[in-house]
């Protein structure tokens, strides 16, 4: 009765989810889509706000600054506009205390991809963040050190257990082509193995179907990044029964018993490789027993609960 009674109480909340994508394969907009799911099986009024509905001029490095203008001259006309990326933060402006902000990548991101610049831009955004009414991330560390709330990032189990597995056993990259992802790594590292390999993201594109698909079938799931939040795609390897390597940064090292660590050298992830055959039954036992606690139902109502704040409050 109390769980009913709170759903009932949110019946005729609206809620604005803003962020450039919506679905599809990236880890922030497979995050926004989950979130829409949940709340509308909830009964809450969602309306998504992304690059279809958004002025934005497509080139490569006007898109985002101009989606963010875009996105700020906006009028929302909902009780609670959640944003997903600090870049965001103008549109939060003409209604702070009703705006919450979900930092997906971390902060320190910025700095990794623009220098000094990227520094700058972040103490802005961070002075700025502390005006809407609540910052959450969905990586623990980055949560703590700000004193933010932690909601971690989410995926679908049911979704995935109904996608059949690939015909073919090869060693994952799953990112976008980006320094951070570090995929160049990620080829060094191939081709000292000479093993087959599928990079979804930089060589091919692929449906969120197909890499799934794929992650079910692979030899494992290769992160080379220099800095991740709580990518889906780890979620997405747990949940598919997928062994992960990935480098000891502070969004992996909580899961030391769920995922193979290894340094950011071609030699060490060779190393870590080589040592699949004897940890991979424990690692993906404890993924698939990890992952049940971040399905988007469960994740969705830690959300609820903040919007629900954020209007009783306000």
């Amino acid at each position: 009765m109390e769980l009913r009674g709170f759903i009932m109480g949110l019946l005729a909340l609206r809620v604005a989810l803003v962020n450039f994508t919506s679905g599809g394969v990236s880890g922030s907009g497979r995050h926004v889509g989950l979130l829409r799911k949940g709340l509308l099986e909830l009964g809450v009024d969602v309306k998504v706000v992304d690059s279809k509905n958004v002025w934005f001029l497509d080139f490569p490095m006007l898109r985002a600054p101009t989606f963010t203008l875009g996105a700020s001259l906006r009028t929302f006309d909902a009780d609670v506009v959640h944003l997903h990326n600090p870049k965001l933060i103008g549109a939060a402006l003409s209604s702070p205390s009703r705006s919450i902000i979900t930092v997906h990548g971390g902060m320190i991101e910025f700095s990794l991809k623009y220098g000094a610049l990227g520094r700058a831009s972040a103490r802005m955004m961070l002075a700025l963040m502390r005006m809407v009414g609540r910052v959450t991330s969905v990586m623990k560390w980055e949560a703590e050190r700000n004193g933010w709330a932690w909601v971690p990032n989410m995926t679908d189990l049911e979704m995935i257990s109904k996608i059949e597995p690939a015909n073919e056993s090869v060693i994952l990259f799953v990112g976008r082509h980006d320094p951070v992802k570090n995929y160049p790594l990620f080829k060094r590292v191939v081709e000292r193995l000479g093993r087959n390999y599928k990079a979804f993201g930089v060589e091919e594109v692929a449906s969120w179907e197909k890499v799934i698909a794929y992650m079910k079938s692979a030899e494992c799931l290769m992160i080379t990044s220099v800095w991740e939040g709580m990518p889906s795609v780890l979620l997405e390897a747990w949940a598919s029964g997928c062994p992960v390597i990935a480098p000891r940064i502070p969004a992996f090292t909580p899961f030391h018993d769920a995922v193979i660590l290894t340094d950011l050298r071609p030699e060490a992830y060779v190393d870590s490789y080589r040592r699949l055959d004897g940890l991979k039954d424990s690692i993906v036992s404890r993924g698939l027993e990890l992952v049940r606690q971040f399905d988007y139902k469960s994740i969705t109502r830690q959300y609820l609960e903040i919007y629900r704040e954020l209007v009783t409050r306000s």
